[in-house]
């Protein structure tokens, strides 16, 4: 089983809705439910997590085993819920594992309390795209690489799976309730664009991303502000406050650096903006999350 190996999560927005990925190799919550001593070498991974597991078995099968069931699996993606004990048995080197939470202490999206629900009830399993596993392996590759520039590869990476994943799991009213301009697709298809673009030094517009999707402005206008309840050029600020928020809190870079990195205009502009979203000065909120 490939297990990616970077402890810091990627903090992510799939459909409006904030997520923490964990490429894992010591994951959070873990639990082990009896002595590991005690516990047959064979089957000592015997855990259950606080967040969701997903497992993408890219090639060859994987032994899933829980309290209720024992299957094998081949080119699925699993996703189990918090706190199901469980282990598996995988086959070669084709299964990789990631876990993800909502993020808490954020206003819930419409759709998130169902596709909870959903996943309340037991392993999820759902089709293995080529895409998805094209996406896993590259994710996968950059385990053991550090750098901003990987971490924002990493980000992207995440993205791209979690749409697919969470596109699966919304209610079906979603795309008869959008209407079609506000379909999942068109939401996937913004978000990759904006990602992929977000760092170069031309700004993004309404008609690059219309252009790109086929839709008119006024179409991209009303998706995100029926999806996200801002406008093109708000979304794009939030992703880069965001962007700099992980790398004040995970790094010692320079306040100045950080904004240019992030492409949010002069020093000054950056500490209005981030004192805005966060209420303390970047300088105060790296000594508050270092504690």
């Amino acid at each position: 089983m490939r297990k990616m190996t970077n402890a810091e999560p990627l903090d992510i927005s799939v459909f409006g809705m904030p997520l923490k990925v964990f490429r894992i190799g010591k994951t959070p919550g873990i639990k082990y439910h009896h002595d590991p001593d005690e516990i047959p070498a064979s089957i000592r991974s015997v855990h259950s997590h606080f967040t969701y597991e997903v497992f993408f078995v890219t090639e060859g099968p994987l032994e899933l085993i829980t309290e209720e069931n024992a299957e094998v699996f081949q080119k699925k993606v699993l996703i189990i819920p918090p706190k199901i004990r469980h282990y598996s048995i995988p086959s070669g080197e084709g299964s990789y594992c990631l876990l993800f939470s909502f993020e808490e202490g954020k206003k819930q999206n419409k759709w998130q309390s169902e596709i909870e629900a959903r996943l309340r009830d037991g392993v999820c399993q759902l089709p293995l795209s080529e895409d998805v596993a094209f996406y896993i392996r590259k994710i996968a590759e950059k385990c053991t690489q550090t750098g901003v520039a990987v971490e924002k590869e990493e980000a992207l990476l995440a993205s791209l799976i979690f749409y697919e994943i969470i596109g699966q799991l919304l209610p079906e009213s979603y795309g008869r309730q959008s209407q079609g301009a506000g379909s999942a697709k068109h939401i996937y298809e913004i978000e990759t664009y904006i990602n992929f673009n977000i760092n170069k030094k031309q700004r993004i517009t309404l008609s690059d991303v219309a252009k790109h999707i086929s839709l008119s402005t006024r179409q991209v206008s009303r998706i995100i502000q029926k999806e996200y309840n801002c406008t093109l050029g708000e979304l794009i600020t939030d992703k880069k406050l965001a962007a700099a928020e992980m790398l004040i809190k995970n790094t010692d870079m320079p306040v100045g650096e950080i904004a240019r990195q992030a492409n949010l205009g002069s020093d000054n502009y950056f500490y209005t903006l981030f004192k805005k979203r966060y209420g303390i000065s970047p300088l105060q909120y790296r000594k508050q999350k270092r504690g």
